[in-house]
Order: structure tokens, then sequence, then C-alpha cells
């Protein structure tokens, strides 16, 4: 990477929130430019320019000549862009100073290539799970993306940055048992013992009914053996009172 964008910086006088309201009315956004041993400086910059960084081919890893009147000038990269956070709309942007001849990290994007075996022949399932990582080169080295061949990739394998291809321009940072993608497989257990717990739902909702059902023919029972016996009680009183009578 060896292009250099070039955008015009405005310094800002006044930091405040009603200024950098009217920066962004106008077209502007407030931003800093930071450095490791300068002091930082509060500018403004075009929102149309760093719109233009970002859908360039290095997007926010592009390297950044800043221009501030006809003297000052920074190389710089992006550090840091804040949004709204009702929307994405860019509210504010953080440079840091570079210097071309010295390394710098940054993260790059992985971009995955081909199909599995895993996940074509397997029935695996693939998992992107780390889509940048960390890498350290000189700026005018920095790689757009870093591609992967996963077509060889099979069912429960995956690929850590340690199996990553070397470069000269760059070295890897991030550790290199860090997982890029993997290939695993289908939950298939926990989708048969779904249908077992709706049938064992349905069965324990079918009993309650049943079991409602048989207290009816219960209590029917029971209300007719005590009619039976009070039916009884009474006869035997009857009878009790004629012996009497007679009796007398």
């Amino acid at each position: 990477m060896e292009n250099i964008i070039t955008i015009h910086a405005e310094p800002r006088k006044e930091i405040s929130k009603r200024a950098s309201k009217g920066l962004r009315a106008a077209g502007k956004i407030p931003a800093v430019i930071y450095g490791i041993t300068a002091e930082s400086v509060p500018i403004a910059v075009s929102l149309a320019d760093i719109k233009g960084i970002l859908k360039s081919e290095n997007k926010d890893n592009s390297i950044l000549r800043i221009t501030q009147g006809e003297k000052a000038k920074f190389d710089a990269m992006i550090k840091e862009i804040q949004y709204d956070y009702l929307s994405d709309h860019i509210i504010h942007v953080d440079f840091i100073r570079i210097d071309l001849n010295k390394p710098v990290d940054v993260e790059v994007p992985v971009l995955l290539e081909g199909e599995p075996v895993g996940v074509k022949t397997e029935d695996g399932l693939l998992e992107f799970i780390h889509r940048e990582v960390l890498v350290r080169s000189l700026p005018t080295s920095i790689p757009k993306e870093i591609r992967i061949d996963i077509s060889g990739l099979h069912l429960n394998q995956s690929i850590k940055v340690e199996n990553l291809a070397r470069n000269e321009a760059y070295q890897f940072i991030s550790p290199a048992n860090t997982v890029i993608c993997a290939v695993a497989a289908k939950a298939k257990e926990e989708v048969a013992a779904a249908p077992e717990a709706a049938e064992a739902e349905v069965a324990a909702e079918g009993a309650a009914p049943a079991a409602e059902a048989a207290k009816g023919p219960a209590k029917e029972g029971e209300a007719a053996a005590k009619g039976a016996a009070k039916d009884a009680a009474k006869g035997a009183a009857k009878e009790a009172d004629k012996g009497a009578g007679k009796a007398k």
C-alpha cells in the first residue's frame, strides 16, 4: 500500500459543543491529531473527505497527509471514528501521527475464500469467529486484507493465526492460538430432543383431563354409598318404632 490520501484541515480555535454543532452543520467534522511526543492538535476536516477515505481501497487503514495552511502537514492514520449513538452519522474523528519509516500495529480484515469440504459433504457448519487480525508493518506495507482459502477445511477442523501464511511485509501480532474460523458439527441432539420433550408435554396435558374424568365416577360412587347407608338407617328406625308400638 503506497497511496497517500491528502486532506485539508482547519484549526479549531473554539472547543465547545456549540462550536462542534456549527461545524457539523457546515459539513465539517471536529477532529484531533494525536502524537506520541508532540501535543495534540484540534482541527476540523471535511465530512466528504472522511467518507471518501472509508470508501477507499484501504478504508480506515489508509495513509493520510493532513495539510493545515501552506506549511503544516502531518502523516497520519485514523485512530478512531465516533458515531452518533442514535444514527450512523460521524460526529468526531481522532487521527494518530505516524512515521512512514516506522512500523505500526493495525487491525486488518480477514477474507475467507472457497467452500469448506466439511460444509459441502460432511454436513458441518462454518463459524467465522475473528474477522480481523492484528498485524505490524510499515505504513506503506499494510495489507488491504488477509485472504484465507478454506476449501480444504474438514468437519471439526479450524484455522488459527499460527496456520496463516507468513509474509515478509508484515507480521501477525494476534495470539497464535486465535481461531479465525472453524467447521463445527450441527447440534443434531438438541434438534432430536425437542420432539421428545413436546411428546412428553402432550402426554402430561392429556393425563390431567383423564385424572379429572376418573375422579367423577369415584365421587358419584361415594355419594351413592352414603345415600344407601342413610336409607338403610331410616328403614331400621321405622321398624324399631313399629316394634315398640306392638309391645305396648
